[in-house]
């Protein structure tokens, strides 16, 4: 029976002794001391700790004279010895079969006491046999079993046992390649690819210390090697990628440990921006011109995961098995185009005599991949090898005319262009031929509304148009009606290129886009419309989700600025795939809406002169059937009045029927003696919830907005979007777009709740003042406080509409937000005539068309003075 006092002893010494030489290694860390060497000293540390337990655990069970027989084995990142402060330690006991019915005890103690001493542990006890069926069952296993080493017993039957396994997984080459190919690419997808910015994993995203360990286990399946410098010797792994992989490497490690370190107490990968930017300083970064030292450390960070990942990649490619079949039909259907190219059903390649020159022009290898993309061939893998590798060592220069119309005839398809520009990125090509693709590369954007680097984003804004060829709605369209697709591609791959630097990026952008015309050789028209995309991309957006699309002031001004029917079509596609690019549900079917009634005005204004208050076939059709539904049940006289005070946007944008049911309601509204009528609504495919608020407004015109925002957010609802129109002389119709944190399918009963509330403030004397929840834990707020946060801003235009002041306040999204700038505004007397809030992530931009109580626009300088401090004010009280 195993004794428990000496061994308790030696745990205690062990514990202490762990965290006396931990404390050690985390000075060593913090002088500088590079991740691999820190790693394998904690390496170190756990092989002195774990052999002792193990001795001593041997010893007290009194199986020393079975020690021949059993293997103490080190696997995983222990295997490799290279651990962080917190890392879980992976071992197995291999041993014979005789004596698996004698070790039970040896293994629960041994196990008691690795957990005791501080480490998590993953533990297992297996005969050889057994092993090997599971490495070939389980990917995990195998590639932990993979960086095996040997730590105490017996060193022939580890030997034996670990070239067994060698020798056993070369012979399953394909099969371990695929599948340790596959695990890979399914533990990507969960944890994100390396140019996500939000929350990068240090260990597991894109580009990082997997990708890294991936080579490893690639080599020993392809090779019989996991050291990837003995892969390089042996002519596998490519010597300038060993190079990048072993700096990316170190980075990474250090990275890590510094997070171990951080934490305290147990493993964090995660790289949150509170930690980011806690690095930076930690790390002395102090920012270069238009950059926070965070963006100066993160660029640092996708340049080393960007690297890896190129290197991991093309050794993947290398390594994956290819479809016989699929190159014996590639080599039998093959025809040359253009003397230096082999033409399949399924790739496109140099031929052999050719390979070396081709592969060393950029002109040439721009010509290759124009054809591919024409095509819609893929490059094979060995012409891909010989370009990368002459491109690695090539000077840059200036592109020739050839090289230019190469890459403009490029670009002028979409075919497969988005990962064309992203292979001559990595190759840093891209920006020779584009030089502001050089700043742009790896620039974080620290901001809550980026997800993407710069060049990341500006080549999924490409990849996003492209994708509209195949689109069966309006936008792919519009895509392809237009022949000639170069001006939008370049423009929406330079169109952020401004950014990084202290000048607004919009200016910035269009300096780049024209002297980028120029480098290409584009003609002036070209010149001055790439100039003008750039210069105005972010214009189409601001229009649609920030003003009253009614306004025909508003539209004129916003068509005279783009001018032609062409330019429009352009920009609404630029818009689009730019949105599409941020993020993730950033182009939601709201704003899509919004941006084709824009396109749509100002389409019908082009061709015809019309205006948004000019009502189409479409509207006119609406109405009359409004109007003769409620003829038939003998609705007032007031409220045929109203539907002719219907603007065309909500008769346009608004199912029939569901206005007739609100038509209805308002009517019997104006017969009794309540204020309100609250219709709630489910939004289809949604768990978001619409409320529309119709209110009698009689002689309080002010303070109804804040009323319901008070309401709703009392009630716990976030409030995703918010349109508040007058129709008529006396009713406000609202509409609030929510979501119930509190419920995934909200009940009726909770809807019944939510218009109680709204009703009962709407009719109470005072404006009544919510308590609201706090949703964000500390550890949330340390996030969203860590990132780069504009100050809170309000801005006044009395110029593009003839009959309001525009107020827009941007501000980021907290309980409560927007019920304290509607009281804000109502406690100042101000008029709203019509609102447009739209949330994005954590940030609020707030659009209000208001008045004076007489009708007039804020004139006063300084009346808007003391608005936009009452504003501000009230803003700030909220954040304390």
């Amino acid at each position: 029976m195993v004794g428990t006092t000496p061994v308790r002893e030696v745990v205690q010494r062990s514990k202490q002794f762990l965290l006396v030489e931990r404390e050690k290694l985390r000075i060593q860390h913090d002088g500088g001391s590079p991740g691999p060497q820190v790693s394998a000293a904690l390496s170190q540390l756990a092989d002195e700790i774990v052999v002792e337990l193990y001795q001593q655990c041997l010893r007290d069970a009194q199986l020393e004279h079975l020690s021949d027989q059993l293997v103490l084995i080190a696997h995983g990142s222990y295997g490799r010895g290279v651990l962080s402060p917190f890392s879980d330690i992976d071992l197995m006991l291999l041993h014979t079969p005789r004596v698996e019915k004698h070790i039970n005890p040896l293994i629960s103690q041994l196990s008691r006491d690795i957990v005791d001493v501080g480490y998590v542990l993953g533990f297992s006890a297996r005969t050889a046999a057994e092993a090997y069926a599971w490495a070939w069952k389980e990917i995990p296993v195998f590639t932990s079993l993979c960086e095996a080493r040997l730590l105490d017993g017996n060193q022939d039957h580890f030997e034996r046992f670990f070239h067994s396994l060698r020798q056993r997984a070369m012979r399953r080459k394909t099969r371990l390649t695929n599948g340790i190919i596959a695990a890979r690419l399914e533990e990507r997808e969960k944890w994100g690819e390396s140019s996500y910015l939000l929350r990068p994993n240090v260990k597991r995203s894109r580009g990082t210390l997997r990708d890294v360990q991936m080579i490893r286990w690639l080599g020993f399946v392809n090779a019989g090697e996991t050291d990837i410098e003995k892969l390089v010797d042996l002519g596998v792994f490519n010597e300038d990628d060993y190079r990048h992989v072993k700096r990316g490497n170190s980075f990474l490690l250090r990275l890590r440990n510094e997070l171990h370190f951080m934490s305290g107490k147990q493993s964090q990968d995660l790289l949150d921006r509170h930690l980011q930017i806690e690095i930076a300083d930690r790390w002395g970064y102090r920012g270069e011109t238009g950059m926070l030292p965070v963006e100066e450390f993160m660029r640092d960070y996708f340049e080393h995961t960007g690297e890896v990942r190129y290197a991991v990649s093309h050794f993947r490619d290398t390594c994956r098995n290819r479809s016989v079949f699929g190159a014996a039909i590639d080599r039998t259907f093959s025809k040359t185009v253009d003397e230096d190219f082999k033409v399949g059903p399924y790739h496109i390649w140099i031929k052999p005599r050719s390979l070396e020159r081709v592969a060393n022009s950029v002109a040439d290898v721009l010509h290759l991949m124009d054809i591919a993309n024409q095509r819609c061939l893929r490059i094979r893998h060995q012409s891909w090898q010989a370009i990368r590798t002459a491109m690695r060592v090539r000077q840059p220069e200036s592109p020739t005319l050839e090289t230019t119309q190469h890459f403009l005839s490029l670009i002028s398809q979409p075919g497969r262009l988005a990962d064309l520009l992203r292979r001559l990125n990595e190759l840093r090509v891209l920006e020779q031929i584009i030089p502001g693709m050089k700043h742009a590369r790896r620039l974080l954007q620290f901001n809550q509304y980026h997800k993407y680097t710069v060049d990341a984003h500006s080549i999924r804004a490409v990849e996003a148009a492209t994708h509209l060829i195949d689109n069966d709605d309006w936008p792919g369209q519009i895509y392809r009606s237009i022949k000639d697709k170069t001006r939008l591609h370049l423009s929406l791959l330079i169109h952020d290129l401004g950014k990084g630097f202290e000048e607004d990026h919009s200016d910035v952008g269009k300096r780049i886009a024209e002297e980028t015309a120029d480098l290409l050789h584009m003609s002036e028209d070209d010149r001055e419309l790439l100039g003008w995309m750039v210069h105005k991309h972010l214009l189409m957006a601001h229009t649609a989700f920030r003003h009253n699309l009614n306004d025909p002031d508003m539209l004129t001004m916003f068509a005279s600025e783009v001018g032609s029917p062409q330019r429009l079509d352009m920009l609404v596609l630029h818009t689009i795939a730019d949105l599409t690019a941020v993020g993730p549900d950033v182009l939601t079917d709201w704003k899509l809406s919004l941006l084709r009634e824009l396109y749509e005005n100002t389409k019908r204004y082009f061709r015809t002169g019309e205006l948004p208050d000019d009502p189409d076939i479409s509207v006119l059709e609406t109405k009359n059937r409004l109007l003769t539904a409620l003829e038939k049940a003998n609705a007032s006289p007031a409220i045929f009045e109203c539907v002719k005070g219907m603007s065309p946007s909500m008769l346009r944008h608004h199912d029939a029927d569901e206005l007739l049911e609100e038509l209805m309601l308002a009517d019997k509204l104006n017969n009794t003696e309540r204020v309100a009528v609250v219709i709630p609504r489910s939004i289809p495919d949604s768990h978001a919830l619409e409320y529309t608020v119709i209110i009698r407004q009689d002689d309080r015109p002010i303070g109804t907005f804040s009323r319901i925002t008070g309401a709703l957010s009392g009630m716990g609802l976030e409030i995703l979007r918010a349109d508040i129109e007058t129709v008529g002389d006396n009713l406000a119709w609202d509409r609030f777009l929510v979501n119930d944190p509190d419920a995934v399918e909200t009940s009726q009963a909770r809807r019944n709740a939510v218009c109680k509330a709204i009703v009962e403030n709407l009719a109470a004397d005072e404006i009544p003042v919510p308590t609201f929840r706090r949703r964000w834990n500390r550890a949330a707020v340390k996030q969203v406080t860590g990132v780069q946060q504009l100050p809170t801003r309000v801005t006044f235009d009395n110029e593009t509409s003839e009959r309001s002041t525009i107020i827009s306040l941007f501000a980021y999204d907290r309980p409560g937000l927007l019920f304290t700038i509607a009281k804000a505004l109502a406690n100042l007397g101000v008029v709203l005539n019509f609102a447009k809030i739209s949330t994005h992530l954590d940030q609020v931009v707030d659009v209000f068309y208001v008045t004076e109580l007489n009708g007039d626009k804020l004139d006063s300088p300084q009346r808007r003075q003391i608005l936009r401090e009452h504003l501000l004010e009230s803003v700030k009280r909220l954040e304390q």
